[in-house]
């Protein structure tokens, strides 16, 4: 048997692809951060620039850290050799290239260490790098400068061009709010200041309830700690920013993750920070391995006590209607008129009445007891009277309390007759009799048929690792499931939208409905979120025109659809061919080279099957950008 030896040295376009791993801009440019911190000296507040120039389309990292030598930034220019020990933010050698290429074509390092008068610089040029056949791993530049004393200095300089990203405006206020959140521990015991353009990034922490912040202390079965708080934000978040933020050595890897619990508005007040140090990352450390630590960790967290307090109290809280007392107090003159919500969520309502203990009123001479039971075979309430008590027993369980939209309206009804009864005992018997006629008419009425066609349910995408429903569109969705009557599907953005190069400001989701409905459902939306512009059936023209407006930011395109087959959310597979549609008909704006990003993402985390996504594409008329998509990816 011969033994042969073969040269795998990695082909050149390896620095290309490394920039092909998902990272969104301000993840790239958090993965420079990253190393910044990690050179910081010592007992020393380390400053960090970013600067945009939106006219000349760079960016610029600047850090006055301990700066690099000819070997330190050797090594930082090969691939996958890390010199960096674990605890570090940066550690696998690979996030310095991989961002620097998904952020621009071109990028330069300029750097001098600390205590030497050498300074290093080294230039990339992607189209030159693949083009000359003369440069490769072996021969690669670095040229090296004496520092007089007078110029002597000491930290990085990264400078990148050739943008592959969009610049825009607001990237400063949303940096200063990601940065502020992401590296807020950095930030708070002034190991580092950052500042972007000029502004100073903060720490960002929740505006919580005084008193809820619980210190979470867990002890894994092997070894190491899960350390942190959770809380309850004081107002309930309708735009998906609650939840746990995920750190690994000081460093957030993922923000506002549902972690031990699941994305619904009743959650929505649940926030908290949690370091995770012993789960690994992926390696441009975007998110974490969904491994056995991971998992070990969730359920840990989930079966704390000090969480499932915060969870019991987040649900207690959800609720944004008055008590059953309180109504019962306003017909007795001892409150005043509070507003009452015209709808309120099943879920919500089922939970004020289960949790409503038994409580007393005075009315006149008389204490009345009024609590609230689960009945078989009574009307919506009781009166039983002893001497001078009498009890009100309210049968939760009576079909009235499903034809409101809030409960409270009933219990009203309820209070006014309990009132009206005590200054005429008479009454009883004609309350009675309406109450045992009121629900033999709502138990025969409510068998007829509905005129309304009902939409057959159709099961929820079953959990996918990596895939869901964008957060702020999660009570849209439980809205829609319990108030629509059609079928509807939210696909492209709404659900790939984390998967974006470059997640811009501006966002239009996709909702298909049934057709001749769109009209219906556009009306339905409007009056229950403001937060979004909601449109229908538009056309390349009129998204344009909304999209150039500085005051709309988050669009939901109703389209009408013939059939709508399958959940209410589509399957990765169906959710990117339409995006593809949208991007090649309506103008959306996004280039093939995010969507090939984007694909090529969804393909790392085993998301798509391109058999299935040709299938999906030979229903549209663009299936041919399907196809070129494709061909353009390298298979291997």
């Amino acid at each position: 048997m011969d033994t042969i030896h073969v040269d795998i040295t990695p082909d050149k376009s390896l620095i290309q692809k490394l920039g092909f791993v998902g990272y969104r801009t301000e993840q790239a440019i958090a993965e420079l951060l990253d190393n910044s911190i990690d050179a910081g000296i010592s007992n020393a507040k380390e400053r960090i620039d970013v600067h945009l120039d939106f006219k000349e389309r760079e960016i610029t990292i600047k850090d006055d850290g301990r700066g690099m030598d000819k070997t330190d930034l050797t090594h930082a220019m090969t691939v996958a050799r890390g010199n960096k020990t674990a605890g570090k933010l940066g550690q696998f050698g690979i996030g310095m290239k991989s961002a620097c290429s998904a952020l621009g074509k071109e990028f330069t390092i300029t750097t001098s260490k600390i205590n030497s008068d050498k300074e290093y610089h080294i230039q990339y040029d992607e189209n030159a790098w693949l083009s000359d056949e003369s440069q490769d791993w072996r021969n690669f530049v670095i040229t090296e400068k004496t520092l007089s004393k007078e110029n002597d200095w000491h930290g990085t300089i990264i400078n990148i061009s050739e943008l592959k990203i969009r610049l825009y405006p607001n990237q400063v206020s949303n940096f200063k709010e990601n940065f502020g959140i992401r590296y807020s521990p950095y930030l708070e015991t002034n190991q580092v200041s950052i500042h972007i353009n000029t502004v100073h990034c903060k720490p960002i922490k929740p505006d919580i309830v005084e008193n809820s912040r619980t210190k979470i202390k867990l002890s894994l079965p092997i070894s190491g700690e899960i350390t942190g708080y959770v809380a309850l934000l004081k107002k309930r978040s309708i735009s998906g920013h609650y939840g746990i933020n995920l750190f690994r050595n000081k460093r957030l890897i993922t923000a506002f993750e549902k972690f031990g619990f699941t994305a619904h508005p009743e959650n929505a007040k649940i926030v908290g920070e949690l370091h995770l140090d012993h789960v690994p990352v992926n390696i441009n450390k975007t998110q974490f391995i969904m491994g056995p630590e991971y998992e070990e960790a969730e359920n840990l967290f989930r079966a704390s006590k000090e969480f499932k307090v915060i969870y019991h109290l987040s649900k207690s809280k959800s609720k944004t209607i008055s008590s059953v007392k309180s109504v019962f107090d306003y017909f007795n003159q001892d409150s005043s008129p509070k507003y009452l919500d015209r709808n309120v969520r099943s879920t919500i309502s089922k939970e004020l009445l289960d949790s409503t203990e038994p409580f007393e009123i005075k009315l006149g001479d008389d204490i009345i007891k009024i609590s609230l039971q689960s009945l078989e075979n009574s009307p919506l309430y009781v009166i039983n009277k002893q001497n001078s008590e009498t009890n009100i027993i309210i049968n939760k369980n009576d079909e009235s309390f499903r034809f409101v939209k809030n409960p409270l309206f009933l219990i009203g009804m309820i209070a006014s007759e309990v009132s009206l009864y005590e200054q005429s005992p008479n009454f009883e018997k004609l309350l009675h009799k309406r109450n045992n006629d009121m629900k033999k008419f709502l138990k025969e009425w409510s068998e007829k048929p509905k005129k309304l066609e009902s939409r057959v349910q159709t099961s929820k995408v079953p959990h996918i690792q990596h895939y869901k429903l964008a957060d702020e569109l999660v009570a849209i969705h439980e809205f829609l499931e319990e108030n629509y009557p059609y079928k509807f599907q939210f696909t492209a953005l709404s659900t790939l939208t984390p998967y974006l190069h470059n997640l811009r400001g501006q966002l239009v989701y996709t909702l298909h409905t049934q057709p001749a409905r769109g009209e219906y459902l556009v009306d339905m939306l409007s009056e229950f979120d403001k937060a979004f512009t909601i449109v229908s059936e538009p056309d390349s023209k009129s998204l344009y025109m909304l999209l150039k407006m500085p005051n709309i930011d988050r669009i939901i395109a109703i389209r009408e659809y013939a059939v709508i087959k399958g959940p209410t959310i589509a399957m990765p597979e169906k959710a990117f061919v339409d995006l593809v549609v949208d991007v090649h008909t309506h103008n959306t704006p996004l280039d093939d080279m995010e969507l090939r990003r984007m694909l090529q993402t969804m393909r790392m985390y085993g998301l798509v099957d391109y058999d299935e996504l040709r299938r999906c594409g030979n229903f549209v008329k663009k299936s041919s950008h399907i196809e070129q998509l494709l061909k353009d990816i390298d298979y291997d």
